[in-house]
């Protein structure tokens, strides 16, 4: 009942907005505009035609580009809220993503792996205001130029690199509430000399969330007894992030020039966690648990780039340099005090204390270079080498009370690998009448070693592995006027283990839930097809197939007492979809957005001597994301977003259907102040419902968090200041794998 009422409003709220608006024909203006070249005479063009843009998605060979001024709500708060206004695209204050219904999408910004995720990722992504933005590409499959991780494809986010006189500032202000406070506050300067331009940003940011998680666990035993685990978990959480960069540009020349930039990221996460737990057996509940967890884990981020960029004077040929330093380093501490409770009233008290330090420090260099050949044909070509060093500790206490704890010798582990990478690409792009095609390759030759518990895995041997990552897209133009066309994509993929998955060391959720990496995974290989019709920019529909060798997925094993939740390879997952794309205005006030799709997965493995995970699963999926822009007077817009999506199958797990409504109103008071007000989530329908099932044992949770969340965001921008004209490329750099 309560989902029909809901499916009612969004259906019914947005027709009584929709009556109050006037259809007004769309305006075109012709007229007659005088072009001065340098050193020529004036010279007359007749009948240009100007119409308004309101493309929000724009169809190119080989990526969707989004259009930030077709929306005016797209263009005030932070990159955050602008992602999560792109309907084939669906974000959460989690930080779970996924694009056109896939998960697992590297975000990248200016080319470059951002290295985070979950909230932290979520934190970094609002501190980037959307004032700083020129636009944001989508890439299901991304050219041979890119990296080859990630099968979901790629989210790149371009800044603007305007060359000013002058000086320029941004200030961004944010505050949102749930049940919990949160808030985004920073400040953007830019001051540039004829020569010289310095780049510099700051923003504090807090998050905070709680989640309510209900769980039960039932285990088929001898005689086909039923053990049942009962279990309420709650936790609250917070960070508190500090960014800072800074960039220095300098113009050599008209058709060089060199840049460095510097990144820094804090963030303190805090969590507190009540858990408990009950066992029964045959419906005779004969043990039960208390659990009190307090979790830190702050991380440090450093990161410099240098760049060297040139252009030659024919606008025909260029080439740009990288040089990358990263140190990424995290320490998660927990202490675990946990009271467990007989059925003879007979009480025992555990403590266990954990510090688990991860470090991360990475080289790199790369090249890229562009060559024009007249109209017709175009050549890009680089190469990349890549150092990388990962390492982790796990140190664990146990004990009664604080002064009884010893050193817990069977849990302690140590990890380290280095890695690296060489990778060689070329992409070679031609026309031929109606048709056009990029054709790339990319070769990767990667060496690592591998020591768990300091001893090297495979004596002592470094591993090595070559991959061939062959990409195609064409398009084939149906008309003269070029807004019916036929595309065709493929591309191979490589997902690469996380390392913290490969990392041996247990992390407890209490005593008796907990969390361990597996050194045994191997990469996961995927072959991504896709077949589109594109009717213009209004809409177009396309089918998909995935193919995937050694997917990696989490797996949920559980015995009498104990729930683990562990990474493995699976044999062999396929997949198969058809999606819809569509952005129409209706008249000059209404503009409706939409995608949708329907899935078909299959997973499969049989057991072997690393694996014993035996599965053959398959499930028909559909999800929808409707949005609906309206423009009234006094510049106010509004964006009203309803989506929806069926079961989904990730493996063991089944989550349950799920429906969301949000709302964004923009006010625009000048070019250089706005102030947006948000609300997501707006009846608190986002609960997570997992069925997971397994051999002889049946999972059933439900999570309740933080979503609901009414948010106000302030943007202005101040500085006297006017743009310089420069010849850039501003190409993208290579995406790294933290």
């Amino acid at each position: 009942m309560r989902f029909r009422i809901l499916l009612w409003l969004s259906l019914g709220l947005p027709c009584l907005l929709l009556a109050q608006v006037k259809p007004k024909k769309t305006v075109q203006s012709r007229d007659s505009v005088i072009l001065k070249p340098l050193g020529l005479e004036p010279q007359k063009i007749d009948t240009v035609e100007v119409k308004r843009n309101t493309v929000l998605e724009q169809q190119l060979l080989d990526r969707v580009r989004i259009n930030l001024r077709s929306n005016p709500v797209l263009l005030n708060g932070n990159t955050f809220d602008v992602l999560n206004n792109i309907p084939s695209l669906q974000i959460d204050e989690l930080g779970n993503l996924s694009f056109l219904g896939k998960m697992g999408v590297l975000v990248t910004v200016d080319g470059k792996q951002t290295h985070l995720n979950g909230i932290a990722l979520i934190s970094y992504l609002k501190s980037i205001p959307v004032t700083s933005v020129a636009n944001i590409d989508l890439m299901s499959i991304p050219p041979a130029k890119w990296s080859a991780e990630g099968y979901a494809g790629v989210i790149d986010i371009r800044t603007k690199r305007d060359v000013l006189k002058g000086l320029k500032g941004t200030v961004f202000l944010g505050g949102s509430k749930g049940q919990l406070w949160k808030y985004n506050n920073g400040m953007l300067i830019q001051y540039g000399t004829k020569k010289w331009t310095i780049n510099s940003g700051f923003s504090i940011a807090r998050s905070s969330n709680y989640f309510d998680v209900t769980r039960e666990r039932k285990l088929v035993v001898e005689d086909h007894v039923i053990n049942t685990i009962t279990q309420h978990n709650q936790e609250r959480n917070h960070a508190l992030e500090l960014n800072a960069r800074i960039g220095l540009d300098y113009r050599i020349s008209k058709n060089s020039s060199i840049e460095l930039n510097w990144n820094f990221l804090q963030n303190n996460y805090k969590e507190l966690g009540d858990y408990k737990t009950g066992f029964s057996n045959a419906g005779d509940l004969f043990q039960s648990t208390s659990s009190w967890s307090n979790l830190r884990n702050p991380v440090h981020k450093n990161s410099a780039n240098l760049h060297y960029d040139f252009a030659a004077e024919n606008k025909k040929t260029s080439i740009q340099w990288d040089v990358d330093y990263l140190k990424y380093t995290s320490n998660r501490w927990q202490d675990l005090i946990t009271m467990i409770m007989q059925r003879a009233a007979h009480q025992r008290k555990d403590e266990l204390y954990s510090n688990n330090p991860f470090a991360v420090e990475l080289f790199g260099l790369k090249t890229d270079f562009q060559r024009k050949f007249e109209e017709r044909f175009a050549l890009e070509a680089g190469f990349q080498l890549s150092r990388s060093a990962r390492s982790s500790r796990g140190y664990y206490k146990k004990g009664k009370t604080d002064q009884d704890l010893r050193d817990a010798d069977a849990l302690e582990s140590a990890f380290r690998q280095v890695e690296y990478l060489e990778a060689l690409y070329t992409d070679f792009q031609v026309k031929l009448k109606q048709w056009e095609f990029k054709l790339g390759l990319r070769t990767e030759y990667s060496q690592f070693h591998t020591e768990i518990n300091d001893v090297y895995v495979g004596q002592g041997k470094r591993k090595q592995t070559l991959y061939l990552f062959p990409t195609l897209f064409g398009i084939y133009k149906i008309n003269k006027e070029n807004n019916k066309a036929i595309q065709i994509a493929y591309g191979r993929r490589i997902v690469r283990p996380n390392y913290q998955d490969l990392n041996p060391a247990i992390f407890f959720f209490d005593a008796n839930t907990s969390y361990q990496g597996n050194a045994h995974l191997v990469p996961q290989l995927t072959d991504n097809m896709e077949l589109k019709y594109v009717y213009g920019q209004r809409w177009n529909i396309g089918v998909t197939f995935l193919n995937h060798r050694n997917y990696i997925s989490m797996i949920h094993q559980l015995n009498e007492k104990n729930y683990t939740q562990i990474y493995q390879n699976i044999e062999a997952v396929r997949s198969a979809a058809i999606s819809l794309n569509v952005g129409q205005e209706i008249f000059r006030n209404l503009t409706l957005y939409g995608f949708g799709q329907a899935q078909y997965i299959h997973y499969k493995n049989m057991p072997d001597e690393l694996n014993d995970l035996s599965i053959d699963r398959n499930l028909w999926s559909f999800q929808s994301n409707l949005m609906m822009q309206v423009k009234l007077p006094h510049k106010l817009t509004i964006n009203w977003t309803n989506s929806y999506r069926t079961n989904v199958l990730y493996a063991q797990t089944i989550i349950k259907p799920l429906y969301q409504m949000h709302l964004a109103i923009n006010k625009q008071f000048s070019n250089n102040l706005s102030l947006a007000l948000t609300a997501r989530d707006l009846f608190h329908t986002n609960v997570i419902k997992r069925e997971i099932a397994g051999e002889r044992f049946d999972i059933r949770s439900k999570t309740i968090n933080d979503s609901r969340i009414f948010g106000l965001n302030f943007n202005y921008t101040f500085g006297l200041y006017q743009k310089q004209r420069t010849k850039k490329t501003s190409l993208e750099t290579e995406v790294s794998r933290m």
